[in-house]
């Protein structure tokens, strides 16, 4: 596995490889420069992203938020409602205008402002019939309607901002009665009529309303989740370098010990077996000695093997007066070596002879 993606990474570089090389000089020129560009201020290229794609996520939330009762709720029950696709004739039944809260609250034509308090409304009553070339004015008087007394609203909720929507200019233009005007009335209550209605508009901007910060907030929101997990991975990288480091300090620290104590070890190893080889070539020599009978020298031997070695003694000093006077070294003859007489098969020594 690990040598598959190796081989892929290496056959994507060298395709790269490849490619630039069959740039020409001044593009090659500028994407190594743009390159390089990008990797000096990468840092600075991550920050502002992040902050751009935070603030478009945030934004994007906020804006389907306000979409919802403006756009999106106005567009759902227009759909909902099941609006006839083809108008019918209108005719303007009666024409009030009330104040108050208590009598506007009910409900109203035309409303500025879909969230404050109406205390001024007008309320205009239509009848709709389906009769082609219909005039209002001179309709018969045993006419069949459709629905002789309906509610009549620019939009399915009767409001609106400025300058879609002018309440004064829609007073204006259904204020006289046997106004006669095309209009849209639903399937599903009878009693609701609009003036105005384009399906493929209201389609159009119900997608746009929702698809639009949906697909801002979804890829704000993956770009985010993928920064941080880049991140994560770059922090990992370094507590894994970081640790590498330290572990390879310890185990040059621990080879290092070892090898002191490998220097010491083998240094009291070389001390200890000299010495023993010290000790025995001279055990070696008193045998001999003892072999060959000379008792004296052997004593004397002993005694010189007691003492310790020679480095550890510091050499005497003579006293820095007169030299003549001081006494002569005494001569000291030569000890002879002793006869040897068999005496009942014991050898006995004779006194030495000065």
């Amino acid at each position: 596995m690990t040598i598959s993606a190796e081989h892929s990474r290496l056959s994507d570089e060298d395709e790269d490889e490849q490619e630039e090389e069959e740039l020409p000089p001044p593009l090659l020129n500028l994407r190594q420069r743009l390159r390089q560009k990008y990797e000096e201020n990468v840092e600075k290229i991550n920050f502002y992203s992040t902050v751009f794609f935070s603030l478009l996520a945030i934004g994007a939330f906020f804006g389907f938020l306000f979409l919802v009762p403006f756009v999106i709720e106005p567009a759902v029950t227009t759909i909902q409602m099941d609006f006839a696709l083809d108008p019918v004739t209108c005719c303007v039944v009666s024409y009030q205008e009330d104040s108050g809260a208590h009598n506007c609250s009910k409900w109203s034509s035309c409303r500025e402002g879909c969230t404050r308090e109406v205390f001024e409304c007008v309320k205009i009553l239509v009848a709709y019939t389906d009769a082609k070339n219909f005039s209002c004015s001179r309709r018969p008087v045993d006419h069949q309607w459709l629905h002789n007394e309906a509610f009549l609203y620019p939009n399915v909720k009767g409001c609106g901002y400025p300058p879609s929507l002018n309440c004064t200019v829609f007073a204006q233009t259904y204020r006289a009665v046997n106004t006669t005007f095309p209009c849209y009335y639903s399937r599903v209550d009878a009693t609701l009529v609009i003036t105005a209605l384009d399906p493929a508009e209201i389609e159009h901007s119900l997608l746009l309303s929702i698809i639009g910060p949906l697909i801002a907030f979804g890829v704000s929101v993956a770009f985010l989740v993928h920064a941080y997990h880049r991140m994560k991975r770059k922090e990992a990288a370094a507590a894994l370098q970081e640790l590498e480091e330290k572990a390879q300090c310890l185990l040059e620290r621990e080879q290092e010990q070892v090898a002191t104590r490998s220097n010491a070890t083998s240094t009291y190893s070389i001390k200890s077996i000299s010495s023993k080889i010290n000790a025995t070539v001279m055990r070696l020599s008193r045998e001999r000695r003892k072999e060959s009978g000379s008792g004296d020298n052997i004593e004397m031997e002993e005694v010189v093997e007691a003492r310790p070695p020679s480095r550890y003694l510091k050499p005497g000093r003579m006293p820095s007066g007169n030299r003549n006077n001081l006494l002569e070294p005494l001569e000291v003859t030569p000890q002879t070596q002793p006869a040897e007489t068999e005496t009942g098969g014991k050898s006995t020594m004779s006194p030495v002879e000065t």
